[in-house]
């Protein structure tokens, strides 16, 4: 019996398939544990590195926070909350936020919970909220706890979402407030330090750690809420009271697992890897919201995750073992198709001669059936009848019968016996039939041709198979080409059968230069001779390998195995991936963690190190990470114009360069590299040669191939270049990111160390000096907050004092202490921004030496005295030089006492030929409203007798006792002869007049007697401004036939003065000034404040001038411009001495033709003097 087709197929591939597929498998799951090994390892790395991203980015945060509590002005702020040292804090909390840009808010807080200084980034800017804005946070959180723990204890909130007036704010912002209690002296907590940290900053560090890891990376709070989450809608589950959004509810049994510090474990939900992070070092002091705080870093791969990137390799595999099976199956499957047609060609023949099942004809010369058979009549679909009536040329196939035809008419023609042919013939329904034909021509006895025996063989599911074997191979032919990655099969010698479009495109040839030739014909070098050797090796033990091959710049990954063949030499297949991206993704990661070690490592060399060498290891660590041979540092000068050379690698000099420096010099004459500080950016050139504007190289150097350079940028200024050069290679973007974080942590620690030196060497030139600086608290026994350390020199210690052992006051002399008290009282109740004493101090042992005190007063933004900034300097010596003068200033007090009285005569004298100068004026002043006072009075002696005509007329009228007409009419004659009506009007007009007119007489009067009252030598507070009125007043009657006096009068305080002697001066400028305009002109009086202390009186004419001649001379006593007889010559020189008796000043400005201005310059309350106090006592 024979067996089906079907058991043959399968009788043949079973046995084939089972190797095949064992074969696989076995390779499939090596390769998978593998891939799985390195798939953890990675995750342990990725987790390590995005918590170690955490840990540096709240290094930063405490630093900061513990650098603002640890200054000097938040300490102060403390012991005295009014402080004038708010500002600089301010400033600082300003400075800080600009600098930063991740601190939402810097705040100081009182212990009340009120805010005192705030300051929020706004456009990355730090910017000082206004005192009106400041907020009450007593009720916060973060406020009760800071304040509960010890003072420097640092607190941390939790990392969460900001609330605004109880929503939260949108979009998201994440924050993490850190605080620190801040204390005073006594240890009492006075208001807290609060930085809002921007949790987005923190968490973008932490994704950008990450990348390498993809998006399974997650980061949980203590709770086991997400805070980053690979899907967002994940996070913040804890601020919605959501606990289905948290990891310990969604995976219960692996949160369980995740208590522990770190780790790695598998589960039902695939891999986890996991480690936790403190957001604060242990032993820094800090404290934290709970005393589990801590967060999580977590990994999760699950199954389906941990199958997609274990099956990349294993599709890989089982694609292939795929396409063996098809290969083994079609070769099968053609086989038996072979055997079949075998078969059914014997059938064929057994049907010819037994059953004719074939068609079988016999045609005519002119193409006509002659004859047919059934089973060709079945084939085209007529019946015998028809078909002999039509010719087989027009049932033939349009497109076929051209060949057809030629065929034919090569027998015709006799240049062939017979021919076989495929083609189509149209069926009686118009379908296709696809036949084989083969005809012979029957010749005659003669040899003529007869007719012809034609067989067709209907082939149409042969042809319609053909078809879809073509199609298949085509369709598997494109689905190895497509493939990742170049497949290949070899034979037993490694001649390359087989190759996908992938292999042909890598390597650049065509398929002719590739099949029959192995990899050593193609590679003649040493790549060729290793494939070879791997190819014999794997076909000799029978192993599958998976290598790796550097070749053209790229790393290729090739998987090797055998592919059986039966009782042949075994063939070769392989795969091979280009991995050059993921080879580069772990060299990267492994040049971040050599570059983050160096950045670490960077702040303990600068402490072991001169800066000159720190720079240099800086360079030479820049230098090996981006495997350059040059590195150098250049400064940029502050004029931005110009470079200072400041540091080279050792391989620069001894291999490259041996030119001759010029520290400094101008930046427009530097090469390209200086572009980077010209444009502000990190230029990079990797065709030196090539390169436009290179500008040269200084002698000496040698050529260049490449080169990056990066500015250190200060806000919009760049402060330093940094370079690297002559890679082997392109630099690459992680190099320039290499050379800019090297360039910014150098540039940051020399800068830090600099402004420490200078800070040091400043304490040390203090400490050197003569003088001693203190700074005491304006409270009681005024504590001291700072002094110099040379206080030494009178046996005390700085921190003795700031102890309060002893206080400031207790170091001042009892005898000195009230009025020391007193005079500082005195000042700063003035508003004196500063004053000078001198008193008597006691040393440690007990010895008097006199000081020179110059203090500034500090006050806080209310005006209240805070501090007082004191500098003192030992002026023993000259007080015992002054002791031996004092006898002599007796002296001298007394000789003052009898010039003072001369010149007070002199004054007086001055005085009155001033007023005998000005009688006449003051009687004409007079005259006239005392004349017209008399007239008024004359008018109304007569208008006081017409009234009593008329009232006499009236009496006489009613002691009648009736109404006589004539009477009446008489009394109003009477009214209207004496002009009744007018009288009733005009007297009340004289009377008014009469009135004004004596008033203008007591008012000369008073000013004449105020102005010459000599008595009257009291200080008192004045109004300077009345004063020139009354002098005015006074000299009018000089001034007003030919001046125009303007008063241009300013908003100015009374003045502690001698204002008798002030009015001489102005009368003396007035009168001065009216003589000096001849015709007709205008005085403009200006009076004004004058800084905060003084004011400004000026006289401004527009007389005939003073000549350059006469100016230095006008103050001289006797000197006089005026003819003989006119002046004395003592006006302006007694003016000059009563305004400097003032502790004022008077200037003098000129010029002849145009006008002269004077100009006083007074203080609102003069120094005591000992001449003043005399007087004022006497008085």
């Amino acid at each position: 019996m024979t067996s089906s087709p079907l058991f043959a197929f399968l009788r043949l591939f079973v046995p084939g398939a089972l190797a095949i597929l064992l074969a696989g498998m076995f390779y499939s799951n090596s390769e998978e544990n593998h891939r799985l090994d390195k798939i953890k390892h990675q995750e342990t790395l990725d987790v390590g590195l995005a918590a170690t991203t955490l840990l540096r980015q709240m290094d930063g945060v405490l630093g900061d926070i513990a650098y603002i509590a640890g200054d000097l002005t938040p300490q102060q702020l403390a012991n005295n909350p009014a402080s004038a040292e708010i500002r600089r804090l301010e400033s600082s909390f300003i400075n800080l936020s600009g600098a930063k840009k991740v601190y939402d808010q810097i705040r100081w807080i009182n212990q009340a919970g009120q805010e005192v200084i705030r300051v929020d980034l706004r456009d990355g800017q730090g910017r000082l909220v206004p005192a009106d804005k400041l907020q009450n946070k007593a009720d916060r959180y973060y406020f009760r706890e800071a304040m509960q723990a010890e003072a420097g204890r640092i607190y941390l909130s939790p990392l969460d979402l900001n609330v605004d007036n109880g929503q939260i704010e949108k979009p998201f912002k994440p924050m993490l407030r850190v605080a620190t209690a801040v204390a005073d002296r006594q240890g009492n907590k006075q208001g807290i330090v609060v930085l809002n940290y921007l949790g987005d900053a923190l968490l973008k560090h932490f994704v950008s750690s990450g990348e390498a890891s993809g998006k399974h990376l997650a980061l949980l709070n203590s709770a086991g809420y997400w805070l980053h989450a690979p899907n967002a809608a994940d996070e913040w589950g804890f601020m919605f009271n959501d606990a289905s959004r948290s990891l310990a509810a969604r995976y219960p049994d692996s949160w369980q697992r995740l208590q522990a510090a770190n780790g790695q474990f598998t589960d039902q939900h695939g891999l986890w890897t996991y480690q936790s992070v403190l957001p604060y070092p242990a032993g820094s002091g800090a404290g934290v919201a709970s005393d589990d705080y801590r967060w999580l870093v977590v990994s999760h791969l699950g199954n389906d995750q941990l199958a997609a990137l274990t099956r990349p390799a294993t599709n890989e595999k089982w694609l292939f073992t795929g396409l063996l099976l098809l290969l083994l199956g079609a070769a099968i499957y053609y086989l038996q198709r072979s055997q079949a047609r075998e078969r059914e060609a014997e059938k064929r023949f057994r049907t010819i001669f037994d059953h004719a099942m074939v068609g079988i004809a016999r045609t005519s010369l002119d193409r006509r059936w002659i004859e047919v058979n059934p089973a060709l009549c079945r084939l085209l679909g007529y019946s015998a009848s028809e078909l002999v009536e039509k010719t087989w040329a027009e049932m033939t196939h349009p497109d076929d019968l051209k060949f057809n035809e030629a065929q034919y008419e090569s027998v015709i023609k006799g240049k062939a016996d017979a021919y076989t042919l495929e083609k189509r013939f149209i069926r009686r329904d118009g379908s296709i039939l696809h036949a084989y034909i083969a005809a012979c021509g029957i010749r005659k006895p003669d040899g003529a041709l007869d007719c012809f025996a034609v067989v067709i063989e209907d082939i149409t599911d042969r042809v319609l198979a053909d078809q879809a074997r073509d199609q298949l191979v085509q369709t598997l032919q494109g689905f190895i080409d497509h493939l990742p990655g170049a497949v290949y099969v070899k034979d037993a010698e490694s001649h390359t059968l087989f190759a996908n479009k992938r292999f042909v495109n890598a390597l650049g040839l065509r398929s002719e230069d590739i099949l029959g030739r192995s990899p050593q014909e193609i590679f003649p070098d040493e790549a060729g001779r290793t494939m070879v050797a791997e190819d014999r090796r794997i076909l000799a033990t029978g192993t599958t390998e998976t290598t790796e091959l550097a070749f053209n710049g790229r790393h290729y990954e090739s998987t090797k195995f055998i592919i059986p063949r039966d009782k042949e030499s075994p063939w070769l297949g392989g795969i091979t991936l280009d991995v050059t991206t993921r080879h580069l993704a772990e060299l990267n990661l492994a040049l971040q963690i050599k570059r983050s070690a160096v950045l670490l490592e960077l702040p303990k060399k600068a402490e072991e190190m001169a800066e000159q060498a720190f720079m240099q290891y800086a360079l030479e660590c820049a230098e090996t990470l981006t495997q350059s041979s040059i590195a150098f540092m250049h400064f940029v000068n502050d004029d931005g114009d110009s470079i200072e050379l400041v540091a080279w690698s050792k391989s620069t000099l001894e291999k490259y360069c041996h030119a001759t420096f010029n520290n400094h010099y101008p930046l427009s004459e530097a090469g390209l590299w200086a572009d980077a500080a010209r444009r502000k950016e990190a230029v990079v050139i990797n065709d030196y040669t090539s390169a436009a504007n290179k500008h040269g190289l200084p002698a000496g150097h040698s050529d260049l191939t490449r080169f990056l350079s990066v500015p250190v940028m200060d806000g919009s200024i760049v402060r330093m270049v940094t370079g690297v050069g002559n890679k082997g290679g392109d630099y690459s973007e992680f190099d320039i990111e290499t050379v800019q974080l090297i360039a910014n942590e150098t540039w940051r620690i020399v800068r830090r160390q600099r402004s420490e030196n200078a800070l040091r060497l400043a304490t040390q030139v203090v400490n050197a000096s003569p003088v001693i600086c203190f700074r005491w608290a304006a409270s009681e026994g005024w504590p001291v907050v700072f002094v110099s350390d040379n206080v030494r020199r009178w046996g005390y210690t700085a921190d003795q004092l700031k102890a309060g052992q002893p206080q400031f006051a207790e170091l001042v002399h009892p005898d000195d202490l009230a009025r020391v008290v007193d005079e500082v009282s005195r000042n700063t109740a003035a508003g004196l921004a500063g004053y000078e004493q001198e008193y008597r101090l006691l040393t440690a042992e007990n010895k008097v030496i006199w000081v020179v005190d110059r203090t500034i007063v500090q006050r806080d933004v209310s005006g209240q005295v805070e501090f007082y900034d004191g500098v003192l300097t030992d002026i023993t010596e000259r007080k015992t030089q002054q002791l031996i003068l004092a006898e002599t200033l007796a002296q001298q007090k007394k000789l003052n006492k009898r010039l003072e009285d001369a010149g007070q005569q002199l004054l007086q004298s001055e005085k009155m030929a001033s007023i005998g100068q000005l009688a006449a004026g003051v009687a004409h002043e007079l005259n006239n409203p005392i004349g017209f006072v008399h007239s008024n009075l004359g008018t109304l002696d007569g208008y006081l007798h017409d009234l009593m005509a008329i009232i006499a007329a009236y009496e006489k009228l009613a002691d009648t006792g009736g109404v006589d007409a004539q009477q009446l009419a008489g009394v109003h004659r009477l009214m209207e002869e004496r002009d009744y009506s007018f009288i009733k009007q005009d007297i009340f007009s004289l009377l008014a007049e009469s009135k004004d007119g004596l008033g203008r007489v007591r008012k000369i009067v008073q000013d004449l007697k105020s102005f010459s009252r000599v008595g009257e030598q009291e200080w008192q507070e004045a109004d300077l401004q009345q004063g020139i009125d009354s002098t005015l007043n006074i000299v009018w009657n000089e001034l007003k036939y030919k001046c125009k006096v303007i008063k241009e009068y300013g908003d100015i305080p009374h003045v502690y003065c001698l204002i008798s002697q002030l009015n001489q001066v102005f009368m003396n400028l007035l009168v001065n000034a009216g003589h000096a305009i001849e015709k007709e002109g205008s005085i403009t009086i200006r009076t004004r404040r004058h800084g905060d202390d003084m004011v400004c009186l000026e006289f401004i004419d527009t007389g005939k001038g003073i000549a350059p001649e006469h100016l230095n001379r006008i103050f001289e006593p006797f000197f006089t411009t005026k003819p003989v007889g006119k002046g004395t010559g003592l006006g302006l020189s007694l003016s000059y001495s009563i305004v400097e008796r003032h502790q004022g000043h008077i200037e003098v400005e000129s010029q002849p033709g145009a006008g002269s201005t004077f100009r006083l310059l007074l203080p609102l309350r003069p120094q005591p003097t000992p001449e003043k106090q005399d007087s004022e006592i006497s008085s």
